[in-house]
């Protein structure tokens, strides 16, 4: 079996992707991947470390407000429905997924005329534009929420979000030792995403002396991001983990991070109490809404550092309010379903 999946640009719609296909190769030690994402994104390396074959397109992104390169949208996005095809057409793929991205909607409308099946998980609780104009051109349409399956409409099946089998698999030794952490003290993970975060970042780096006097930070930053942060005993920062995650996770008392669905599922998945910090007007915000009851979510506008250093500390006295927003963070989402999703896929192929 060949799968081809796309997405790119940021992150988030690449780690449910992945997660189906860790399943999949599992059943299948045979199966062959292939990624079409962005050029300048963070997944390529990811994708390519997990054993796809990657191409780029040309990004055809419309913006919020109007920009010149409004006039060039429609050569982009033929420029990159005919270099799918191309791809689609040389690779010959048993089925095509997305879950999101700026690259999901040539792929799939490329897909859909060239008669290879395809399918859709929407992973955001608002439906975005990409997973909308991409829905009607898809055999199998998968939701992780309530909300936006009935967006979707019948075609759609509420499911929950896929985690990679890996990010379950953390080791604290290996992080206090590579991080030369203090095991008799809490230790907090804070990251903005795969592209990191500027203002989380600057808000970090004003608190970390502060912090670090009672605490271990972890703190990514994303790729460039953390040159002007201070250095300090016991506050390991570093650009991007891919394998290491796991380990970093597996060791926070605390995770301080964006909204992001990837980043919701493997809090739930592991069942870690959070503090969210949504990128404003953005999707996040209703992720963030949906799992308000299981974490502590701040407003980045009404957020000072102060104000999130208060929260940290907070939290970190509170070992029984911990344990229950990560119990009750378990429960707001279903994770456990890539092997469900592995199955569904090879029963698609043409």
């Amino acid at each position: 079996m060949k799968t081809l999946f796309t997405g790119g640009g940021t992150m988030g719609p690449v780690m449910p992707l992945l997660a189906v296909h860790e399943a999949l190769k599992k059943s299948d030690p045979s199966l062959e991947g292939v990624w079409i994402g962005t050029r300048q994104g963070p997944e390529r390396a990811v994708v390519e470390a997990a054993g796809f074959s990657f191409f780029a397109l040309p990004t055809a992104r419309l913006s919020r407000s109007f920009r010149l390169e409004w006039l060039l949208l429609p050569f982009l996005f033929c420029s990159a429905l005919v270099s799918a095809a191309r791809i689609i057409r040389a690779q010959e793929p048993d089925v095509v997924g997305s879950a999101g991205g700026y690259t999901a909607v040539p792929v799939v409308i490329a897909a859909r005329m060239l008669g290879v099946p395809v399918w859709v998980h929407s992973q955001d609780v608002h439906v975005t534009l990409t997973t909308r104009l991409t829905a009607p051109f898809a055999r199998r349409v998968t939701a992780a929420w309530e909300a936006s399956a009935r967006v979707l409409g019948a075609k759609a099946r509420v499911v929950g979000n896929p985690v990679r089998r890996s990010i379950l698999m953390g080791s604290k030794p290996r992080v206090w030792e590579r991080f030369a952490l203090d095991r008799e003290k809490p230790t907090v993970v804070i990251f903005g995403g795969g592209t990191g975060a500027a203002w989380l970042n600057d808000r970090t780096g004003e608190i970390a002396e502060r912090l670090t006097r009672s605490v271990n930070v972890v703190h990514l930053t994303g790729s460039g991001k953390g040159r002007a942060l201070p250095r300090l005993e016991h506050y390991a920062v570093r650009e991007f983990l891919r394998e290491d995650m796991a380990d970093a996770l597996a060791v926070a008392d605390l995770v301080v991070c964006r909204a992001g669905m990837g980043t919701i599922t493997e809090l739930a998945a592991l069942g870690k109490p959070a503090v969210l910090i949504p990128l404003p007007d953005s999707a996040q915000e209703e992720n963030a809404a949906a799992v308000q009851d299981a974490c502590v979510v701040l407003d980045q506008r009404a957020t000072t550092s102060n104000k999130l250093l208060e929260t940290i500390e907070r939290l970190l006295h509170d070992p029984e309010r911990r344990r229950a927003l990560g119990e009750q963070m378990r429960r707001a989402l279903r994770t456990d379903i890539a092997d469900e999703l592995a199955a569904m896929l090879a029963g698609m192929e043409k």
